[in-house]
């Protein structure tokens, strides 16, 4: 299976259609005719949310008279890779379509901008850590926790097999150090495993601290995801209790990573966020 899953293909393929169309000057409704389909089956396979068939790709490669050859195979090997399952489906009894669209952006972005709020950010946390929290939120689903813990171990591990490195800049609120979660032992060890990777060249952690007073980011969990391909759409992830929200458009976009940004300047630096976390270690460690 793909690591990356099958929505970045899907999308890769729909924005080069897209363009491609747009040059040969054609509209939705001459490619829904050429197809013998509807004009929303189109916009589905150019914003990447319809399940590609290489027939499909290659007859509008046809209509709009796409001759290089090699352009053509890649296009192709794009629709047969966007019909692919991701590792994830294994993982179907936790996985929503919110989850799926995450996970398959976190494997394939470049950075990612994290401002999160009362708990510790997934990538970052331990299993017993997971465990514990998905036992407080979900305490009748006992079976089902232990799936979201295995796979939530699984994303880390994708993320760190990765050839190209994943940059991860996060703003934690100082309220995820204070929240228990599990016992003493569970949040020192955690907590010092934020210690040992906030030593990586990769990951950027700052803690924003109560003394800072409230900020307009902290109202929400929000992750930024960016990437260096011009073909891959930057989105923003805003999570919420019963939906996530996602945005796409540019200028939304740019407006959460500029707030993401003026927040993290507000933050102590890596070394003085570091000994923050320090200091719950020790805490934490005094009342086990």
């Amino acid at each position: 299976m793909p690591p990356q899953g099958p929505l970045i293909p899907r999308r890769r393929l729909g924005t080069e259609l897209r363009a491609l169309r747009d040059v040969a000057g054609l509209h939705l409704e001459d490619a829904a005719e050429h197809l013998e389909c509807s004009i929303s089956k189109i916009s589905r396979l150019e914003n990447g949310r319809g399940v590609p068939k290489a027939r499909d790709v290659r007859d509008l490669l046809d209509l709009y008279k796409v001759d290089d050859q090699k352009l053509r195979d890649r296009l192709v090997r794009l629709a047969g890779e966007g019909r692919r399952q991701a590792w994830w489906q294994d993982f179907s009894g936790v996985v929503s379509q919110n989850v799926d669209m995450y996970v398959s952006l976190e494997a394939e972005a470049s950075k990612m901008r994290c401002s999160v709020g009362s708990s510790v950010l997934g990538l970052l946390q331990t299993e017993d850590y997971a465990r514990a929290l998905f036992t407080a939120i979900y305490p009748r689903a006992r079976e089902l926790n232990e799936q979201r813990v295995q796979m939530r171990m699984r994303r880390q591990r994708a993320v760190a097999d990765r050839e190209e490195p994943l940059h991860l800049h996060v703003v934690m609120d100082e309220a995820a150090l204070h929240r228990r979660v599990g016992s003493p032992a569970v949040m020192r060890a955690q907590l010092e495993s934020l210690v040992a990777a906030s030593h990586s060249p990769h990951l950027s952690l700052r803690v924003f601290p109560f003394g800072l007073g409230p900020d307009i980011a902290g109202q929400c969990t929000f992750v930024v995801f960016t990437f260096e391909s011009e073909n891959d759409r930057n989105a923003v992830n805003i999570e919420a209790s019963l939906d996530d929200r996602w945005l796409e458009q540019e200028a939304e976009v740019a407006r959460y990573t500029k707030i993401f940004d003026e927040l993290a300047r507000r933050c102590p630096d890596v070394e003085e966020s570091r000994r923050l976390i320090e200091s719950m270690v020790r805490k934490y460690s005094q009342e086990e």
